[in-house]
C-alpha cells in the first residue's frame, strides 16, 4: 500500500469512527429525555365565554385517560378557585363554575390538570365576567 493511501485509510477510519462516536453519544443523550417527557396536552373550553357575575358556566375538558381526576383552578384578581370532577370512559369531563364577583372586563384564566401515575395533561382556557344589560 502506499503511503499516501494509507494515510487516507486511516484519516477516513478516524473520521468514521468519530461520527459514530457523536451519533452514539446523541442517541443515548436524547433517550432517557424522550422516556422522562410524560406531558400531555388535553383539550379545554367554556361554556360561555363572557358570563355575566354570579352565573354558572362549564368548563369542558377532553383528550384526558377514562376515569381520571381532572382538576380546574379559576385564578380571579385576588383568588382562585378550584373543581374536581372524574372523566368519563370516553376521557372527557365537565367541572361546574359559578362566576361570583369577578372583576368586570378582567380575563379569568382557568388551569387544567390531570394525572394518572406519572403522566400529566394541562390545558387551559378562559372567561371575562361582564354586566348585565
Amino acid at each position: 500500500m502506499l503511503p499516501a493511501a494509507k494515510t487516507l485509510r486511516t484519516a477516513l477510519t478516524s473520521t468514521a469512527a468519530a461520527i459514530a462516536l457523536v451519533a452514539g453519544s446523541a442517541v443515548v443523550a436524547t433517550a432517557p429525555a424522550e422516556a422522562a417527557s410524560r406531558h400531555h396536552h388535553c383539550s379545554g373550553s367554556v361554556s360561555n365565554s363572557r358570563p355575566h357575575r354570579g352565573q354558572n358556566l362549564v368548563v369542558r375538558v377532553s383528550k384526558v385517560p377514562a376515569k381520571v381526576t381532572v382538576s380546574a383552578v379559576a385564578k380571579y384578581k385576588t383568588t382562585s378557585t378550584g373543581k374536581r370532577a372524574k372523566a368519563s370512559k370516553k376521557g372527557k369531563a365537565l367541572l361546574h363554575f359559578n362566576v361570583g364577583g369577578g372583576t368586570f372586563g378582567r380575563r379569568v384564566p382557568v388551569q387544567v390538570v390531570a394525572k394518572k401515575g406519572k403522566s400529566t395533561w394541562t390545558c387551559s382556557t378562559s372567561f371575562v365576567p361582564t354586566r348585565k344589560r
